[in-house]
């Protein structure tokens, strides 16, 4: 078990960098605000007809869902408090492939005996989705790709992008994880590179690549969509067995020591052992799922997550 000083975050600083909200705000929302979440790995389907790569010879993500062979799902997860936590009694669920994708997978409630509960008006109990976005890895020249959605369930061509970074006029140093469509604070061009200097999550969580080739602040953090970050995190270790046992790792951690994303901080300083590690291999990815908390329902809400995406800081350093 941990003991007191390491499983709470009550004491965690936040260090909101000047002109964003203050201190005792932000640390009350981090307390209340909860969320759930799945990181399932994304299996894809070795077939050259379905994605030959780019014009500059990169292998690539598939263009459409028939080009996976479906998932991994991990176990459901809580975010609260700035701790990690398995959601007991919720669980991933996903029907059957049919003629050109996969239904929607949702998180549903189940009780003590494994079975789902229902409304009264005899639906499942699911948590509501916050968002939904898939991260690969493709090899060190194209290194990470994002697909905004779920990719197994996409209805038309997958909108896949590079990793791109904003930075907030009103957080100096922070570096806003987003793809094209983000719905960021006006500002400045997204880009190619982080926003401050030395970075403690670099090459940790982000490659090297996107270190800011100019004289910047100090780094204060990494923020912007929750999906991006979270599957930047998985890609910590190399995929083992077939239940998910890295992703558990990389965020549960074991009996004696918790996961890796603690209290806002990102507690491993090794480079990514889950890229691809050239061109030749096929890109390796998961979905990130996002859901409301039904359990925390006054501030597992859309303003509390989007505060903390765009006004927040998830990874501080």
């Amino acid at each position: 078990m941990l003991n007191s000083a390491e499983s709470s975050c009550d004491g965690y600083s936040d260090d909101t960098p000047s002109g964003g909200s203050s201190s005792s705000t932000r640390h009350v929302n981090d307390v209340r605000t909860s969320f759930l979440f799945v990181v399932n790995e994304l299996r894809v389907r070795l077939n050259e007809d379905l994605h030959n790569g780019d014009h500059w010879y990169n292998r690539v993500p598939p263009t459409e869902p028939s080009g996976f062979e479906g998932e991994i799902p991990s176990r459901v997860m809580r975010y609260r408090n700035g701790q990690v936590e398995e959601a007991v009694g919720y669980r991933w669920a996903r029907e059957a492939f049919q003629e050109s994708a996969w239904p929607p997978g949702y998180v549903f409630k189940y009780d003590p005996d494994g079975i789902p509960t229902y409304t009264e008006r005899g639906e499942i109990i699911k948590a509501a989705v916050y968002k939904e976005m898939a991260v690969f890895s493709c090899n060190p020249l194209l290194p990470i790709v994002v697909i905004n959605g779920d990719p197994l369930s996409a209805t038309g061509p997958l909108d896949r992008s590079p990793l791109l970074f904003f930075h907030p006029p009103h957080q100096q140093g922070v570096s806003q994880a987003v793809h094209p469509e983000s719905l960021m604070d006006p500002g400045p061009r997204i880009c190619k590179y982080a926003a401050g200097a030395a970075p403690s999550w670099m090459p940790s969580l982000v490659p090297e690549t996107y270190r800011n080739p100019y004289d910047p602040v100090q780094s204060a953090g990494l923020a912007g969509e929750l999906p991006i970050v979270l599957g930047l995190m998985a890609f910590s270790e190399p995929v083992v067995g077939e239940e998910g046992e890295s992703v558990t790792q990389i965020f549960l951690g074991d009996h004696t020591l918790h996961g890796r994303w603690h209290c806002r901080r990102w507690k491993h300083s090794a480079a990514p052992r889950g890229y691809a590690l050239s061109a030749a291999e096929h890109p390796r990815g998961f979905l990130v799922a996002i859901f409301k908390d039904p359990d925390n329902q006054e501030f597992s809400t859309e303003p509390y997550l989007s505060d903390m995406e765009w006004n927040g800081i998830i990874v501080h350093g």
